[in-house]
């Protein structure tokens, strides 16, 4: 294997690891405790899929947002 190609093959591992120690690190009841909070505090319909088409639209936007996050400092305080 080249020498490119063991680079290329190092760092996409380091970011599958990377990846998987976010997801693991992530705490997926408070994020659908958010949505469905967000969703009674705007008086919408709360159901699994109305949660859904919530959480895949903030997914959506989420570049811009963590682009702003990360502009201001926020996510270091995560």
């Amino acid at each position: 294997m080249s020498k490119n190609k063991d680079d290329e093959l190092e760092a996409r591992q380091k970011r599958e690891k990377l990846v998987d120690d976010l997801a693991n690190w992530m705490d997926t009841k408070v994020i659908s405790e958010m949505v469905v909070c967000h969703l009674e505090e705007q008086g919408d319909e709360v159901t699994l899929d109305r949660c859904k088409d919530m959480w895949y639209g903030t997914l959506e936007n989420l570049g811009g947002g963590v682009g702003i996050a990360r502009a201001s400092g926020e996510a270091a305080k995560l």
